[in-house]
């Protein structure tokens, strides 16, 4: 299936960047902002979710206030480059809590992990029995953050 390319005008990108900015503006606040009535705002923002252009609207939460102050990186070496080899250790992350994001990179490993955990022992158990347990886990290399210096990173254009 081909993807659509989606061609988004000045107004839309308004939207986007106020959006970005603060999710959680009000439409009227919104309609302001980018200068449309209330209407127009509301059917131009359902658009832009009905294309997946936005894909959603989150809280970001502060990690220590749930127990979760120690952010790991984890680079991921699996034992064989095929489909169904990345098929079974994608299905396996996915359903892992810890793992706050899983990419597919290209380089010394295949997938890098964002891991959220308590602290230094829930990462050694999480490592021990979860992470090694991945299908098709050849080797582990684990970064520990020292310092988050920016992750609320926000799409330019």
């Amino acid at each position: 299936m081909e993807e659509q390319e989606i061609t988004l005008d000045t107004t839309d990108r308004k939207i986007l960047r106020a959006l970005q900015n603060d999710g959680r503006l009000s439409n009227a606040e919104l309609a302001k902002l980018v200068g449309l009535s209330a209407a127009a705002c509301w059917n131009r923002t359902k658009r832009l979710f009905d294309l997946r252009v936005i894909q959603g609207v989150h809280a970001r939460i502060d990690p220590a206030a749930v127990q979760r102050p120690v952010l790991v990186l984890v680079g991921v070496v699996l034992d064989r480059s095929t489909q169904e080899s990345f098929a079974e250790f994608e299905s396996a992350a996915r359903d892992l809590p810890q793992v706050l994001e899983c990419v597919l990179v290209a380089g010394d490993v295949d997938y890098f992990l964002k891991v959220r955990v308590r602290d230094l022992a829930a990462f050694n158990v999480f490592h021990s029995e979860k992470i090694l347990g991945l299908p098709n886990v050849r080797q582990v290399r684990t970064f520990f953050v020292m310092n988050e210096v920016k992750l609320d990173g926000q799409l330019l254009f």
